[in-house]
């Protein structure tokens, strides 16, 4: 049994299953760095999710994993579908004794006691190098933190975990499939507090309603807790001790929860007598996760729980319940400044507004002073937003500068404002909004941003400011989906009497979509007159300029007039960044002057302090690098492209550079150097193969899993897909965390090999090529259609992927590359031929007649250039051949302008296989 164990280590064992659930990027993304550290807790009460989002990570980083579970008789550890009972030290012997790289999931980790814990410890003091440990808990373990030679582990505590508001969206409409309006979506999350338990209890209870049913069942969250009694009565209370339940009881007269009011309560009870609470307190908190504080004296439970408890003590003591209440009452208004008093009676912030329900006087001035910006000239508003100075000012200054097209120069005044220690919160949390869409970190971090002002303003009572960061992260990705996604949210928006937040949505998922390289011109369109109605003209000048760009990428017939319309507008708002923008859609339109139009656009994009990049990526279909998560787009108010901060530039720029040869033989360098692919096995390979053959192209992951794995099942195709290309990440960044890949990365459910700017691959150069030799040709501009074909030829060193063999995904690119040159080389030797470059027309068509020996209009052109170049052995040698090939096929045909006919009749040779191609490496031609 112990060597079983030992090659599971080996060979690694994941968790029982993957429950079903989102993907939580900025988490998963958390548990990344336990790479680094060694040592990772996910901590949290029961039914928080500690386990599946654990699950989920392993499952989706392709590490070898062993998975156990603690309890009170030991540790539970799965070994070759197998499970059995054994000790931490015991484990820690298996660990060492393996010689792979091994993760240890070790979940339940506070059922351990005593000397079990005290081994864990020692198991993770004595675990080698190469080991990386997980535990999930309901407690922290005090060791992680006193022991120096364990290190900093990676902590995710019960707040960490929540289900936030976009993630319960994702999870009705994409797991449970009964999607939510996203008012119900906050109302849920809110009265929750995103406790997954809570969560999934309330799908359960409304499954099968109707949707109108259902939404009944959300207005009633305040009030009716039955969805969730029996889960918190049989798994939550139940496991406690019966001190710690009848403080739960009577402490849920308060809306927060301390010593000296439980104390003073007990002691105001005829016939009570004080009872010490602060121990229980601490023990609610730290052991069972079911008290969060902040000061250490202020308790508050869980919403749901609380409020159940609430309801049972009611019920429990019937009309005595009033009396119970006045003595807290009479508790509380001895204090010298109750804060129960100053909330509303169940502790919920308002969500009318402010904090305080009354407008913030902070957002009154800064609109005053933004307003102007927003019709014209935004630049020159600047210099006014300096003189106010504070954190109105900054904000002000911020946006005027981001409307301007200033991006790098935004981000220091929108910084300092949302660090003002005496700004009002909503003001603080509006800068940070708008710091975190301009942040050039990985998306990751701009996700992490834009959450903790989701939660704070929720938490705050600006809702207003919450729902436009929902919105946000609704599109942060930039994919399809989360465009389609943003839309239903702008729309919800825009019903409840909101256009401005729908406008904003909306723009920052274009922009999104547009950092991407996606094409939406009717998604800019509207935009146009959505930000017109608002008065909004130089908002308005961006999206219009951007709708230019998308159309002239799009090819659409008005693209000239409409970047000429998007110049004239620009100029008029006076926005040089959308200025540079209109430049570039009138670059884009491929009119005369365009080499001229695009440098005017870097300069004056320069000048503006916009990044440019995107405007030249629109339409190419380039993959942004992203793990779970894409590029970050750049804010809504600027209608740009996202900033380059000399600190923090975009993922793009920080990605390897690649040079893919795939024709003769496979070649892959990354910066530089070549990548060594010597560890990575023949289907992991094969996977890197197909990626690279669509270098900068995505490629579906059913495709992918059909192609490379057509018998299997499609989960098990699945399951293999997901370890090959953990296997070629580690292989391609080796210091990088498989789901931080910048060069492999998953868009949507696709993957692709990204192709930064400077980036290669002969495949793409080869097809590129061939297309601008026929445009070159049709347009009648023969020396450089030969100078594009001559190129084709050039880079066709081989055939594609040689070392694949007769590999039947394969076969098929491999025929069309071998074809489309072969059919490249007879153009240019006609090209030649019409130049009277006779010698090189009559290389070219030999070179077209290796790669495919049957093309007859090769042999054709052959004849003639050796007949019109004066060699008349030459010719003969060309006709014979050409003879010899119509007479393999049976084909009874004359030559054509040749010395002497040739035909096929009596005593020709009798069919033979076609040659196999000079220009192949491989035997499968």
């Amino acid at each position: 049994m112990a060597q079983r164990i030992e090659s599971a280590a080996a060979a690694g064992d994941g968790p029982p299953t993957v429950r079903r659930g989102v993907a939580r990027r900025a988490l998963l993304a958390v548990l990344d760095e336990v790479l680094d550290t060694g040592t990772g807790i996910v901590v949290g009460p029961r039914g928080s999710g500690k386990t599946t989002l654990m699950a989920q990570w392993v499952h989706e980083s392709g590490l070898r994993a062993l998975w156990a579970r603690a309890g009170r008789e030991g540790i539970t550890l799965r070994a070759g579908g197998r499970a059995r009972t054994t000790t931490p030290a015991e484990l820690g012997g298996i660990l060492r004794a393996s010689s792979a790289p091994t993760l240890l999931v070790l979940d339940d980790v506070h059922e351990l006691r005593g000397a079990a814990a005290d081994e864990v410890e020692q198991l993770l003091l004595s675990a080698p190098p190469a080991v990386r440990v997980l535990m999930g808990t309901r407690r922290e373990p005090s060791y992680t933190l006193a022991r120096s030679e364990i290190g900093a582990p990676v902590v995710l505590t019960a707040t960490d975990l929540r289900l936030r508001t976009w993630e319960v969206d994702r999870l009705f409409r994409d797991v449970y499939g009964h999607p939510l309006t996203s008012d119900d979506v906050e109302t849920l999350t809110h009265e929750t507090e995103g406790w997954a338990a809570a969560v999934h209890l309330f799908h359960r209870a409304t499954d099968g309603l109707l949707p109108a049913d259902r939404r009944r069942a959300v207005r009633t969250l305040r009030s009716d807790t039955r969805y969730a009694s029996d889960y918190l009565v049989g798994e939550v209370l139940a496991e406690l001790d019966r001190p710690l339940v009848d403080l739960l009881h009577r402490g849920s007269v308060f809306d927060e929860l301390t010593a000296e009011r439980c104390d003073a309560l007990t002691a105001a009870t005829p016939g009570g007598a004080p009872t010490p609470t602060a121990p229980l307190l601490r023990e609610l908190e730290r052991t069972w996760s079911l008290a969060t504080t902040q000061d250490g004296v202020h308790f508050r439970l869980p919403r749901v729980l609380h409020r159940h408890l609430r309801a049972a003590q009611s019920e429990r003591l019937g009309a005595a319940a009033r009396a119970w209440q006045e003595r807290a009452r009479e508790v509380l208004g001895r204090e010298a400044a109750p804060d129960d008093a100053r909330r509303p009676a169940d502790g919920t912030p308002s969500l009318a507004g402010g904090a305080s329900g009354t407008p913030d006087a902070a957002l009154a001035d800064l609109l005053a002073l933004v307003a102007p910006a927003l019709r014209r000239d935004p630049a020159g508003h600047v210099e006014r937003a300096r003189q106010v100075g504070g954190a109105v000012g900054w904000f002000a200054e911020g946006l005027c500068l981001l409307l301007a097209g200033h991006q790098r120069g935004a981000t220091g005044p929108l910084r300092r404002a949302a660090a003002d220690p005496d700004a009002s919160r909503a003001l603080v949390l509006g800068a940070s909004l708008a710091e975190a869409v301009l942040s050039g970190d990985r998306p990751v971090a701009v996700l992490r941003a834009l959450d903790r002002v989701q939660v704070e303003a929720d938490r705050h009572g600006h809702t207003w400011l919450a729902r436009l960061a929902h919105g946000l992260i609704v599109g942060l990705d930039g994919t399809a989906a989360a465009r389609v996604q943003s839309r239903a949210y702008a729309a919800d928006r825009l019903a409840d009497g909101d256009p401005w937040g729908s406008a904003l949505v909306l723009t920052w998922s274009a922009l999104a979509g547009l950092s991407i390289g996606a094409v939406e011109p009717q998604a800019w369109d509207e935009l146009v007159g959505r930000w017109q109605a608002l008065d909004a003209a130089v908002l308005a000048a961006w999206t219009r300029a951007a709708y230019a760009l998308t159309a002239a990428a799009e090819q659409l017939p008005d693209a000239w007039q409409e970047a000429r319309a998007a110049e004239a507008v620009a100029r008029a708002a006076g926005s040089p960044g959308a200025l540079a923008y209109a430049y570039a859609a009138l670059a884009r339109t491929g009119r005369d002057g365009s080499e001229e139009l695009a440098a005017l656009a870097e300069s004056t994009g320069r000048e503006a302090g916009v990044d440019m990049r995107p405007c030249w990526a629109v339409g190419l279909r380039r993959v942004r690098p992203a793990p779970v998560d894409p590029s970050p787009a750049p804010g809504p108010a600027t209608a740009a492209v996202q900033p380059a901060p000399d600190d923090a530039r975009p993922v793009l720029d920080r990605a390897p550079r690649l040079e893919v040869a795939c024709l003769g033989e496979f070649r892959l360098v990354v910066d530089g150097t070549p990548a060594d692919l010597s560890r990575i096995r023949p289907r992991a390979r094969a996977v890197l193969h197909v990626l690279a053959v669509h270098a900068g192209r995505p490629v579906h992951r059913e495709q992918l899993a059909e192609t490379l794995w057509p018998d299997l099942d499609p989960r098990a195709a699945l399951h293999n897909l997901h370890v090959s290309v953990s296997a070629v990440r580690r292989a391609l960044e080796p210091r990088v965390p498989t789901r931080a890949s910048r060069l492999l990365v998953r868009d949507g459910e696709a993957y692709a090999l990204v192709l930064r700017p400077g980036s290669t691959c002969d495949v793409d150069e080869l097809e590129r090529a061939a297309r601008t030799a026929a445009h070159r040709r049709v347009a009648g501009d023969l020396p450089a259609a030969a100078a594009a074909l001559r190129q084709v030829l050039d880079l066709y060193t081989g055939d594609l992927l040689p070392e694949d063999g007769p590999a039947e995904w394969v076969a098929g690119p491999r025929s069309r590359l071998r074809l489309l040159v072969a059919d490249a080389a007879a153009d240019l030797a006609e090209v030649e031929l019409a130049q009277g470059h006779l010698a090189a027309a009559v290389a070219a068509a030999g070179r077209s007649i290796e790669l495919d020996e049957c093309r007859d209009r090769a042999w054709r052109l052959l004849v003639a250039g050796c007949t019109a170049a004066g060699d008349a052995a030459a010719a003969h040698r060309a006709t014979l051949g050409y003879r010899e090939m119509l007479d393999t096929l049976g084909v009874p045909v004359a030559v054509a302008g040749a010395p002497d006919a040739v035909m096929s009749g009596p005593g020709a040779r009798p069919p033979r296989p076609p040659r196999a191609s000079a220009a192949s490496r491989g035997r499968w031609s």
